[in-house]
């Protein structure tokens, strides 16, 4: 099991199942959570609690999960926080949209747990 972080990690969507669903596991595993129900809250939870990682969903009321991603790191304070985008969806465009938003791991729903947890692992020299 990685090391609970001592920042929030953040999770961004609007289904609430699914923010239950991830928090709640997240939480059994010793971490700190915060949640957003759309892009906008979300980019000013990012901005104000300055967690680690974001998982957002791609498709966001108000903003994007890809554009969220963007203006995260396009902030030099935030530059090194871990974006990961959950998505439904597949193909080029999708791959276009997450290589622009500049987040670090795509995660295609559905998955499971044991998925996050292991994109939790991603150190900090590795892209």
């Amino acid at each position: 099991m990685p090391e609970p972080l001592l920042q929030p990690i953040l999770i961004v969507d609007s289904d609430e199942q699914s923010v239950d669903n991830i928090s709640s596991g997240l939480k059994a595993n010793g971490y700190l959570v915060i949640t957003a129900p759309d892009g906008y809250d979300g980019y000013v939870r990012a901005k104000r609690e300055s967690p680690k990682v974001i998982i957002a969903n791609d498709l966001l009321p108000y903003v994007s999960g890809f554009k969220l991603s963007k203006l995260i790191k396009c902030d030099d304070r935030h530059q090194d926080t871990k974006i990961i985008i959950m998505s439904n969806s597949k193909g080029p465009a999708i791959d276009k949209m997450f290589k622009q938003s500049s987040a670090d791991k795509m995660l295609e729903k559905p998955f499971q747990l044991k998925d996050i947890m292991q994109l939790l692992e991603i150190k900090e020299d590795s892209n």
